[in-house]
Parts: C-alpha cells; structure tokens; sequence
C-alpha cells in the first residue's frame, strides 16, 4: 500500500485524561512504520468546528480522516463529510464520556490496535441519518431523560464519567414518568395521535451508553429502528425497569418498536417538545427523520 495522507480532527476537551499523550504516541508510530507520510491537524475549539473542517473537504485531498473525540465531534466530522460529498474514509478514536458510535462498532482505543487499523484499512459502510436535513449519526429523541446528555456538567462528566449520566438519570425520570405528551407519528410502517413518554430514533443499537436501547438495529442495513414508550400505569413502571435492564423492552406492551426508512414527528396540541440529537440539544419538534444508506466509508 503506498503511504497515506491524513487529517486528524481533535476536540483536546474530550473526556479521558492523557488522550493527547496518546494521539502523539499514534502520529509517531504511523509515521515511523511509513503507514502515513503527510498529517495535518485542525482542533476544535468550539461546537461546528468539527464539521466546517470535514464540509470544506475535497475529493482525494486526503486518503482518510481521523475524528478524536467524544460522539459530538465524531458526529460533526462524519455530518460533514456525509454533506461535502468527498467521500474521504473515516477513522474514528473516541476519547470522550459516553462513545455509543466506537462501542458499537468495536473501533480500536489503544495505540497498537488503532495503528493496526490504518495498516488494514479495510472499510466499511456505514448508514446515517438526516433530522430535518442535518446529518447525525447515531440517535434522535425526546422526552423522559432524552436531555440528560446535555444537563450533565462537564465537571460532573470529568469526575463521575459514564456514571454521571446515570446520576442525572436516577433524578430526572420520576420528575417526567407522569408527564406524556401528545404526538402525531406518521411512517409508511406505524401512524399514531397519542399520549408519548418518549420517542427515540437510533441508527444503531447503544444510546447513552446503553448497549441494548435498540436491540435489533444495525448501523449498516439501510433502515432507522423507531422506539416509541406510550403514557404507563404507575402499577406498570416497575416491570418496565426491569425489562429495560434486561433490553427486554421491546415487549413491554407500553412500547412501540418498528423500522423505517422515513419517519415524521409532530406535536398534536402547542407543546415545545425538546430534540436530542447526538447528546446535543437541536431544538424543537415537529421532526422528517430519514436515512441515508451506505452514505460514510469508516475504517
């Protein structure tokens, strides 16, 4: 293989301690194994920093690009390049709190293994999905603890990891267990008017951190999975946990479980109902949610 040319995109405030020590440990190595001859680096300095420097890629400017960072960055990097049209391969190295995208895709974390990566570069297609015409990657939703993502501070984050996002949890969900509100579902597969605790669109099969939030999704079979948790009896609530920590929600008769390739959300009286998108706050429902099939190349 002849050798490669390479962007890194850093976001240097993700998550886990040393990562920088890391990437140099990484930039070394590729270089003195004539793996890649040529890397330039953009850091992120503020949210869309990340995806203005994927949009702005060309066609052939690179050989691959490497995204560093928690979901957001790695979201903006592929949003970008999925917008660009350069169709330029991704790496991905997660370094932040959560890591849905790496996890599920198995992505290499340590220096050997991700140097090792590169030197294969086998690629694979991944689908993404488009909210209202914006790219995201990995999940869209609303209601009970969809906002928890954006809530946890990041000194929370920094101390706690994973577990904040938890501890945010525990506090949030008796708050909004009682308090459904009504929505419109229009898809080829399901139509509803109702009361909703929560919707969610996943792209793959881990959420937050929760491995099995979508146990029949896949990243790469050209459909989005609908998960859709419909106003529940208080006398209901305790089986619904249960079944949720063994993913064995799907079941619960509270839960509406379909795949599509296109799905539109509305609200049904003149509520303001907040859309996570990627662990970021997007704003507001009504939402087109659709997918673009085989649209990134990730090593």
């Amino acid at each position: 293989m002849d050798m490669l040319k390479a962007l890194f995109v850093i976001n240097p405030s993700s998550g886990k301690q040393n990562f920088l020590e890391t990437i140099e440990r990484i930039i070394s190595r590729l270089i003195m194994e004539q793996t890649v001859n040529h890397i330039d680096v953009v850091y992120t300095q503020k949210q869309q920093d990340a995806y203005e420097a994927a949009f702005a890629l060309k066609k052939g400017e690179y050989d691959f690009v490497t995204a560093i960072g928690g979901d957001g960055t790695i979201n903006e990097v592929i949003a970008g390049i999925a917008k660009s049209g350069c169709e330029i391969p991704v790496a991905v190295l997660s370094a932040g709190t959560v890591n849905d995208f790496a996890n599920y895709l198995h992505l290499p974390d340590t220096v050997p293994e991700f140097c090792e990566t590169i030197k294969n570069f086998r690629l694979k297609k991944i689908d993404v999905g488009t909210l209202n015409g914006k790219v995201f990657m990995n999940v869209v939703a609303g209601g009970i603890a969809t906002d928890i993502g954006y809530n946890v501070s990041k000194e929370m984050k920094a101390t706690f990891g994973k577990m904040a996002y938890y501890i945010e949890g525990i506090k949030e969900i008796p708050k909004q267990l009682f308090h459904p509100f009504q929505l419109r579902i229009e898809s080829e597969e399901y139509q509803d008017v109702g009361e909703y605790l929560l919707f969610m669109v996943t792209n793959s099969q881990s959420v937050g951190g929760y491995k099995q939030a979508a146990p029949l999704a896949s990243i790469s079979d050209g459909a989005l999975d609908v998960i859709l948790l419909k106003k529940v009896e208080i006398t209901q609530v305790t089986d619904l946990i249960i079944k949720i920590l063994q993913g064995d929600h799907i079941n619960h008769p509270a839960v509406t479980y379909f795949q599509t390739k296109h799905v539109k959300i509305f609200p049904e009286d003149d509520s303001h109902i907040s859309i996570d998108y990627d662990g970021e706050y997007y704003g507001e429902l009504p939402a087109d949610i659709s997918i673009l099939e085989g649209k990134i190349d990730v090593i």
